[in-house]
């Protein structure tokens, strides 16, 4: 179903994908972006085989931005988690809003889109290494660790630690048996 047409600013389609669907894959020439209207979707990417969910996004979010401001092919696959309604948004309609934003807005936007494509792209690739792995896991409970005050932090030194530890572990001697 179409929204009204008319000028540069004008949403020109709406979408719903079912749950299950794969609403765009990666690889792909990405033609428009998707704000959600409604519902839940999980946005993936593959490197050497291997899944790597980025992100689960809702009402109001949007994804495939990236493919809009920098013309590379779409960097990850969203499916719908649940039945969703999106709206289209084309690569005229964002050139308009940004060709009316300020100049450094201009200017900042597709930097940061670059960034993101960059650290999505290195996320992949160090998602196979059981070594840098375990280094981000470690760094995230350090940081989550350090967010909460003392008698939290205790809590979880009690409860969280030691798991984590015997997990790190457990990881350190599945990288030792099947090393070549």
């Amino acid at each position: 179903m179409s929204a009204s047409a008319g000028g540069n600013n004008t949403i020109h389609e709406r979408r719903a994908a079912p749950k299950g669907s794969v609403i765009m894959r990666q690889g792909e020439k990405g033609v428009c972006a998707f704000l959600i209207q409604s519902g839940k979707v999980r946005i993936f990417a593959e490197h050497n085989g291997l899944r790597t969910d980025l992100a689960d996004l809702s009402a109001g979010e949007i994804f495939g931005e990236m493919a809009l401001v920098s013309e590379m092919p779409r960097t990850a696959s969203v499916e719908a988690l649940e039945d969703t309604n999106l709206i289209l948004i084309t690569r005229d309609v964002l050139n308009g809003k940004l060709a009316k934003s300020d100049p450094t807005v201009r200017a900042l936007v597709p930097m940061l889109i670059k960034r993101i494509v960059q650290t999505n792209d290195d996320r992949m690739k160090k998602a196979d290494n059981i070594a840098t792995f375990k280094e981000m896991v470690s760094r995230t409970y350090k940081n989550i660790h350090g967010q909460h005050p003392a008698v939290k932090k205790k809590t979880m030194d009690n409860m969280v630690r030691p798991q984590l530890e015997a997990f790190l572990d457990a990881l350190t001697e599945f990288e030792k048996m099947n090393r070549d």
